[in-house]
């Protein structure tokens, strides 16, 4: 898929506050993933297929800069997932 697709993908889950922070490519030039976040505690992350993970910053977490999303624990979360 290519940047323009996900964007167009992700624009039709029509989140509240959802700000794409990085897009991550193949050798290619293919989207390999793509980086998003809702506010300051959420952050979601899209595989190559579309399929949608999430990952909560808890009260024990608070303050937490996070530089590097690619490193969080994600989880599976179908809610997010996008339709091409």
């Amino acid at each position: 898929m290519t940047t323009r697709d996900f964007e167009k993908a992700i624009e039709a889950l029509g989140v509240q506050g959802l700000e794409i922070t990085k897009f991550s490519y193949h050798l290619t030039g293919v989207v390999g993933g793509v980086y998003a976040r809702i506010g300051e505690k959420t952050f979601l992350w899209w595989d190559a297929g579309g399929r949608g993970f999430r990952f909560e910053l808890n009260t024990e977490m608070e303050g937490l800069v996070v530089k590097k999303p690619e490193f969080l624990d994600y989880t599976r979360d179908k809610d997010f997932d996008l339709t091409f």
